[in-house]
């Protein structure tokens, strides 16, 4: 997959190597870089890319993080992303596993979430019976 990073630097043709020349950077320090989030970067590494693209810094870094992102959650109103959920036993399966797949870097939008609800409300015939199997297979 391609980072931001990447397609910035192919949008200008250039490569790490010409980042590296003019910043005094080893090429293998930017190539691991760029395939790292931005938020792992050392302040030398942005600092390099800028002087390799001919940016400045702080505006480079707003052009590679991506928009905020908020996972809105709304126990009272038993929401997530805006979506009503109204069974709250289903909520609160649905808001754990939202969590836990947010903090693996996941950011949902109120469509994913109409998904899930579907899918957990009413799921396919085929998804329950492959689920039963499974049981079936682990409890002989």
């Amino acid at each position: 997959m391609t980072t931001v990073i990447e397609k910035l630097m192919d949008s200008k043709s250039i490569t790490t190597t010409d980042v590296a020349m003019k910043s005094n950077v080893s090429d293998s320090t930017l190539r691991k870089a760029a395939k790292k989030p931005i938020e792992s970067w050392s302040v030398r590494v942005l600092n390099a890319f800028a002087t390799g693209l001919e940016e400045n810094a702080g505006e480079l870094l707003n052009m590679l993080q991506p928009e905020q992102y908020t996972l809105e959650i709304e126990n009272e109103k038993q929401t997530i992303q805006g979506v009503l959920i109204p069974d709250k036993a289903v909520f609160q399966q649905i808001r754990g596993a939202v969590q836990a797949t947010h903090l693996e870097g996941w950011n949902p939008t109120s469509d994913d979430i109409k998904a899930i609800r579907e899918n957990v409300m009413h799921p396919a015939p085929a998804d329950v019976e492959r689920i039963k199997g499974i049981w079936r297979d682990n409890n002989e």
